[in-house]
């Protein structure tokens, strides 16, 4: 009951500092593979002296900009990887569609699924959820922020560390 208390204490102050506090909507993610590409510039200054000035740009496919619906201008949010080979195949084609199934390492296909790589009904044994929680927290149950966890996983995690703290 107390926590329940302390919830709507941090809420109320919350809405002082922010205002109305309205539940958020969850992102709509869409997975791409971009190339980066990189502009360089030489500027001469007054001294003499020239400098080079790098700038990156990742194009996005018209796909993407259509389906999320930007405009020139508009702001998107990135979350970005250095993918592996397994990331570059298009398991939405033959055979590669076939060869999905038979990739032996649950991890592999689970990354493959939370990217949103390979169709969905390839996907159905596989979702994402998101935890919130600080580093300290995670490195106390033994995670290493960033990395995947199972749910069987995550079970077994925190059922030591009720064991240990009673």
């Amino acid at each position: 009951m107390e926590a329940v208390a302390e919830r709507a204490a941090k809420k109320s102050e919350l809405e002082e500092v922010l205002g109305p506090v309205e539940p958020p909507r969850p992102l709509e993610w869409v997975p791409l593979v971009a190339r980066l590409g990189v502009e360089r510039k030489r500027v001469k200054l007054r001294s003499g002296e020239e400098r080079v000035y790098e700038s990156y740009r990742v194009r996005i496919p018209k796909e993407v900009v259509e389906k999320l619906g930007l405009r020139e201008g508009g702001t998107i949010l990135l979350k970005a990887a250095r993918p592996r080979w397994y990331h570059l195949i298009n398991y939405r084609e033959e055979p590669f569609r076939t060869r999905f199934k038979q990739i032996r390492k649950p991890w592999v296909k689970a990354e493959i699924c939370l990217l949103g790589l390979a169709p969905e009904e390839l996907c159905r044994d596989y979702r994402a959820i998101t935890v919130v929680a600080s580093e300290e927290e995670l490195k106390a149950l033994g995670l290493e922020p960033g990395e995947p966890v199972t749910l069987q996983e995550l079970r077994e995690l925190l059922e030591r560390a009720r064991s240990t703290a009673d």
